[in-house]
């Protein structure tokens, strides 16, 4: 009888991984994902940070406001947003973030470009 409910649920899982292959690895290893996941339903943060190369962050699909607020507790100030851009800055250096829709529920926040302004070359 183990054995059966075993092997019913490789089964399953595989037909799972099937099914939803395109949105499990949509951004290669599906397991810092799954684990930022569960810390941001679990842990009541609003934001949580998936790698450190590339920097990405993990929301709740489009609250881009809380993204915001949290990027300024790090003391990096929004500037503007362009479409799914949201420009970035802080004394010396100006940062890029790039939205991500991952599922229905949760967005990735990633930064594509951070520069030093003209500050920060002085």
């Amino acid at each position: 009888m183990k054995k059966q409910l075993v092997l019913i649920s490789i089964i399953t899982a595989a037909f799972f991984v099937l099914i939803f292959h395109k949105t499990i690895f949509q951004e290669g290893n599906p397991l810092p994902i799954a684990w930022s996941i569960v810390k941001l339903k679990s842990s009541g943060e609003d934001v949580v940070q998936i790698s450190d190369k590339p920097k990405r962050y993990l929301i709740h699909s489009n609250d881009y406001l809380t993204f915001i607020k949290q990027m300024k507790k790090k003391k990096v100030n929004f500037q503007y947003q362009d479409n799914k851009k949201f420009y970035f800055n802080n004394d010396n250096e100006r940062q890029l973030f790039v939205s991500k829709n991952y599922t229905d529920k949760f967005t990735i926040m990633e930064l594509k470009k951070k520069e030093l302004t003209e500050a920060g070359v002085e």
